[in-house]
């Protein structure tokens, strides 16, 4: 799966192109490397997101086959940030 589409349906962003912007932009690394919106994301992947001053850490666990709810989505990645 894209890692722009998997930021948006694990709802770490709130649209497709909000993902895609802060990938392109350096705020998203992929197991610690900067990678374009189109990499593929895969379970046991580390992403770092950095919001501002706030860097959060998790870990896919799975990827969703279809749309989710927020808590069944928040389900399938696990915070892993110190």
């Amino acid at each position: 799966m894209r890692l722009d589409l998997a930021l948006y349906e694990l709802r770490l962003f709130k649209s497709r192109s909000q993902a895609s912007v802060a990938i392109q932009d350096g705020a998203v690394q992929l197991n610690g490397e900067v990678v374009k919106p189109s990499h593929g994301l895969r379970p046991g992947d580390r992403l770092t997101i950095s919001f501002g001053n706030t860097t959060r850490t998790v870990e896919v666990l799975d990827l969703p086959r279809a749309s989710l709810s927020r808590a069944a989505a928040q389900a399938l990645v696990r915070d892993v940030s110190s």
